[in-house]
């Protein structure tokens, strides 16, 4: 069971699955009566920039762009969907971050320019979310393939 949810107004959960609907199931069948806001994800691909995927990896930027219609248009079809949010905007810096990590995980490379197959995705979902989460229209439903994590 879980304590201390009715303190909130948003139930936050990370979630790196790319249906995240089982893991919202789990807080929903543990009792808990809120909406849940996916408070983190990502994935990283290998055919541009750094050269690791992060905790989720698809093989090129058509992969990556797939997950985020998949990703984002599921987790708003969920009767308690109320968001979801991309772990970090940029990728991250090639020397590493305090810990190593070099992910290209962002929405953008290192010189700040945007993946294009990703910003054609977020607009596409942007389009149709109301929708969706209205139940006026079917999620996204083209699978991404996963590749093993790389990761330093």
């Amino acid at each position: 069971m879980m304590v201390g949810w009715e303190y909130f107004d948003v139930f936050s959960i990370n979630c790196y699955d790319f249906d995240s609907s089982t893991d919202m199931d789990f807080v929903k069948n543990a009792g808990v009566d809120l909406p849940i806001l996916l408070g983190e994800y990502h994935c990283g691909a290998l055919d541009r920039g750094l050269p690791a995927t992060g905790l989720k990896g698809v093989k090129n930027q058509k992969e990556r762009a797939r997950m985020w219609r998949y990703y984002v248009e599921h987790a708003v079809a969920h009767p308690c969907g109320v968001g979801a949010h991309w772990f970090q905007y940029n990728d991250q810096f090639c020397l590493g971050r305090f810990d190593g990590e070099n992910y290209q995980i962002g929405m953008v490379d290192v010189c700040m320019q945007p993946y294009p197959e990703l910003m054609e995705a977020v607009k596409k979902s942007s389009e149709v979310l109301y929708a969706v989460k209205n139940g006026e229209q079917k999620p996204f439903d083209e699978e991404p393939v996963s590749i093993p994590m790389i990761g330093y």
